[in-house]
């Protein structure tokens, strides 16, 4: 055990010290909305957490461990001092690896293979968001416990079992794993299919509860689409996104998958390396799966299946495609690469590990310029450092309005639009003075201001520049 720690350690510390500025990323968003929900004070109030009725203390999806736990445990504990959070995302980012090369051990015949798994598993530019937005840990502690699942499975069912019920109460994804577990034990096709009752028992169990009693998110980004078309063109972004394309691209290619003009004006030199560096990887692991392609065996399909089985619920949502639910669908993609590299490293595998480690490194600085994670933290950042000098108690009588005077952002990305995305409307304040009921007014969004009170008004200016 100490001796197979010893061969990983070394590359999951060097994968987790790349992520290290993710500690320094302060809350944004949907943080703020988990932070002020999380404000609880009765145990009551904690049950809310995990109940499919809809209560003050409910988010929009049913994923009461990686967000309400979460945010409850760590604000009880650090408040909001924000790396003690990123830290243990981190950790727990860290044990992934390590799943998955106990995982590949299984399924990999040689060490380097199940190594460099893990190195592309971990340098995957998809790994920014899980990493730096802390509401996105739900697809961490997805890949935690559904890889749990499937290496406790032919051992013990009932830890195989607990882990399935873990991975429930982290995301919706979930509901695959059954599949996963019919996959890998298809040689005990008929043993595995009993074993599995109990689990298809929750499950269905789950899935009544969790789309019929507590329901499915509102909105067009939400919107199912069964176009087979439209499926296809999804499926080809997760591919582009776990090879190491940065998410951004998606907002720069048109129908036909042709990419815009813009695109070359707005990455004047990005757009060079990014067409490179993609298209040597892909070039490379092309020509790997040619060298390899008269060995293609079953265990290759799985991977390939494992890949596709994962990312399949999140197929038919074609406005809500995002390269964070790669989670746990790249761990079928990295063993998926590793498997086509020879046991001994020829001028074919240096090429292709070049072009991927170049790629990915890149575009995760690219990401890191460019991410709302980042750029929303910092926003979030200062309104909060302002806050705490000038308003440390909440202003009794008065209420505050940002107001635009940073320049023109257009009406789409208005200015004090641009304060209300990083704050989440009035949740910063609600959480920052604990008290639900205090309203904040942005001038970009049009709301009845309150009488018989005196605004306190707050430049935008000072919280957008850079």
């Amino acid at each position: 055990m100490i001796k197979k720690i010893n061969q990983i350690g070394p590359l999951i510390l060097f994968l987790c010290l790349f992520f290290l500025p993710s500690l320094f990323t302060f809350f944004s968003g949907d943080d703020w909305f988990h932070l002020r929900i999380t404000q609880i004070s009765s145990i009551s109030e904690f049950l809310n957490f995990f109940s499919f009725s809809h209560t003050a203390q409910s988010a929009a999806f049913w994923r009461p461990l990686p967000t309400q736990v979460f945010f409850f445990v760590f604000q009880k504990l650090f408040e909001l001092t924000v790396w003690p959070y990123h830290l243990f995302v981190l950790i727990c980012f860290g044990y992934s690896l390590y799943l998955v090369k106990k995982f590949s051990s299984l399924y990999l015949k040689s060490e380097i293979q199940q190594l460099l798994s893990v190195l592309i598993y971990g340098l995957s530019v998809s790994n920014f968001t899980r990493l730096y937005f802390l509401s996105s840990f739900q697809e961490i502690s997805l890949v935690i416990f559904s890889l749990l699942c499937l290496l406790n499975f032919p051992k013990s069912k009932y830890k195989a079992t607990f882990f399935f019920v873990l991975a429930l109460m982290s995301k919706e994804t979930a509901v695959v794993i059954p599949l996963l577990i019919l996959l890998f034990n298809f040689r005990e096709i008929k043993k595995t299919v009993v074993s599995i009752l109990p689990l298809a028992g929750i499950l269905l169990a789950y899935l009544y509860f969790r789309f019929v009693v507590f329901g499915s998110p509102v909105g067009d980004s939400y919107t199912w689409n069964f176009s087979p078309a439209k499926a296809a063109n999804t499926l080809l972004w997760y591919v582009l996104w776990s090879f190491g394309a940065p998410e951004l691209l998606v907002d720069y290619v048109g129908s036909g998958f042709r990419l815009m003009p813009k695109f070359f004006t707005d990455y004047a030199v990005w757009w060079k390396v990014i067409i490179l560096l993609l298209m040597g990887t892909i070039g490379t692991t092309g020509l790997l799966f040619i060298q390899k392609i008269k060995k293609v065996d079953f265990m290759f399909l799985k991977l390939d299946l494992f890949f596709l089985i994962t990312i399949f619920p999140v197929l038919f949502l074609p406005s809500h495609k995002f390269a964070l639910e790669l989670g746990l669908p790249l761990v079928g993609f990295s063993m998926a690469i590793a498997w086509l590299i020879p046991k001994k490293l020829n001028i074919l595998s240096f090429s292709f590990f070049a072009f991927f480690v170049f790629l990915n490194l890149s575009m995760n600085y690219l990401t890191y310029i460019r991410h709302y994670s980042v750029s929303r933290g910092e926003i979030s950042q200062k309104v909060y450092q302002h806050i705490s000098k000038n308003y440390a108690v909440y202003p009794s009588g008065k209420y505050f309005e940002f107001i635009n005077d940073s320049g023109d952002y257009g009406a789409e990305w208005g200015q004090s639009k641009q304060i209300s995305q990083s704050l989440s409307g009035s949740d910063f304040f609600k959480v920052y003075y604990k008290n639900p009921d205090i309203k904040v007014y942005y001038q970009d969004i049009q709301e009845a201001i309150p009488a018989g009170q005196t605004p306190i008004f707050l430049s935008t200016k000072q919280f957008l520049s850079r």
